[in-house]
Formats: C-alpha cells, structure tokens, sequence
C-alpha cells in the first residue's frame, strides 16, 4: 500500500511540475493571465488540462453572473459581498474577480490544500477551511449573494436539508442563492455510474423527486485523504458523499419555501450538464 501511495504521489507530482512549466510557458507569452492551481487540486473539479479549467469556469460563472445581474445584485458595487461555496481551486473565482472585480469576495471550502491555493493566488478573496457540517463562521444576514457550483450535486438528502437552513441564515433578505444541481441533463451522464439504466433512474426521479448513491470507494478514499491529500477528491469529508440527481419539482416543492422563493431554473446551463437553481432570500 505505501508503495502504491507513493507511486501515486510521483504522478500527481510529475503532473503538476509539467503543467507548472506549460503555465510559465504561458505567462511568458501573454496567453495565461490569469491564477491556475496545480494540476493535482484542478483534477478534482474534473479539468484535466488548464484550457479546461478556464473554460469550464466561464461556463459555469456566466450564467451565475447574468442571473444575479438580472435579479437585483449589482455586481460593480463595492458594497456587495459574494460568497463562493465550496469554491475548491477557484474555477469560478477566476473569472468573477476578473469581470467584477469591486465586491467583497469569500469562499470557503472543506479541502483545506484548495483552500491554501486561493489564499496565495486570490489575496483579494477572504478564504477559510470550512467544516463538512453546518454552520459556518458567518454572521447572519451577512452576505449579498451566495453561489455553489457541484456542491449539492454530491450531497445526501439530509445534508442538503440541513444546509439550505444554514444558506439562508447567512443570506439578507432579499440577497440570492445560486446553487447548480444535477437533474435530468446531468442523470443520463450519471446513470451508469450511478447503477441504474437511464428510464430506471428517471422513474426513481419522478417518484422520489432526489436519488442519492454514495460512492462505492468512499471508505477508501476518505481513509487516504491525509496521505494522498493531493490526490484525493475527498479531503474533508466527514460524512456521506457520492452523486445526487435533483428534479426540478422536487427543487419547487421543497426549495421553494418560508426561507427561499424561486425565482429561476435553468436546465442544464452549467457547463452543459448542471442545472443552475435562483432562489431569492424571502424578507423576514
């Protein structure tokens, strides 16, 4: 096992040495200019490659942008404070802080070497290590507007019922939660993955409104986070982890309620897979 462990470290670390070289390669020519994470923390949002990484996040930051912008959040105002949940090696970040760089940013995540990252790389960003669990260190009613992009998409019924409360708290009436979700888009990609057929999975939608399925390596992955802390997708997790499927009615019965009124869905307008949920904080 040690030597698997360090065979794995040598790749992430050969990964990561090669890409630092592409980067500078990059930055000497013009065409990066912008913060990218080592190839070991990008991996974990699924961007294999640094054009990936930049153009998955302006896919996923557009249409966050735009429905904030389209429903009261100005964005060139200094006054306005932006939370990035989950915000892992700055995907989002990278493009937010670059278009609107005025607002007071944070993110929080429970990866603490992502979180080490976007301290060096986004001094501007305000960026702690956060629990697996609620609460958060915020003050109520402190922010503007929160968004998290494949955060819920991962989470158990029950852990999502407990962190939209905490969203709220933290949110001033009035002020957005932009989380992305993964529905009916994103399900005919994950059903395999998730042990079922595609009709299957759907009927289990409409019945359940949310299919949960943990993932089958995650004892495993969640016993090596400390030794393969950079390879690993699953630092921090203390509790259940896998793949959630979300239906839009389910996000309109349950979402929709004394805390949120949902203002918006878009189906499948992130990155081409996730759905993308508006709620606005109701005035107490």
């Amino acid at each position: 096992m040690n030597r698997a462990n360090t065979l794995i470290k040598l790749v992430k670390y050969g990964l990561n040495c090669v890409q630092a070289l592409n980067v500078a390669v990059g930055r000497t020519f013009g065409v990066i200019d912008y913060p990218v994470p080592p190839n070991s923390i990008m991996r974990k949002t699924s961007a294999t490659k640094v054009r990936n990484f930049y153009e998955s996040g302006m896919t996923t930051s557009s249409p966050i942008m735009t429905a904030a912008l389209s429903n009261g959040i100005d964005l060139r105002r200094k006054d306005v404070r932006i939370l990035d949940f989950g915000c892992g090696g700055g995907r989002q970040l990278v493009h937010f802080t670059k278009r609107f760089p005025d607002p007071s940013y944070f993110a929080c995540d429970i990866d603490d070497s992502s979180i080490a990252f976007v301290r060096k790389a986004f001094p501007q960003v305000e960026a702690h290590v956060s629990s697996f669990d609620p609460p958060l260190k915020y003050e109520s009613g402190f922010f503007d507007m929160i968004y998290s992009v494949s955060i819920l998409s991962h989470l158990s019924k029950e852990d999502e019922s407990r962190w939209l409360p905490e969203m709220a708290r933290i949110i001033r009436p009035g002020g957005l939660f932009i989380p992305t979700i993964m529905g009916r888009v994103g399900g005919r990609a994950a059903a395999k993955h998730m042990g079922y057929g595609e009709q299957e999975l759907f009927a289990v939608l409409d019945r359940e409104g949310i299919v949960y399925r943990e993932d089958d390596d995650l004892k495993e992955s969640v016993s090596k986070q400390e030794t393969l802390k950079s390879a690993s997708a699953c630092v921090g997790v203390t509790g259940t982890y896998g793949t959630t499927i979300i239906s839009r009615e389910y996000v309109r019965s349950h979402w929709n309620n004394d805390q949120f009124e949902l203002i918006g869905f878009a189906e499948g307008i992130i990155d081409y897979l996730q759905d993308m949920v508006v709620l606005r904080r109701r005035e107490k």
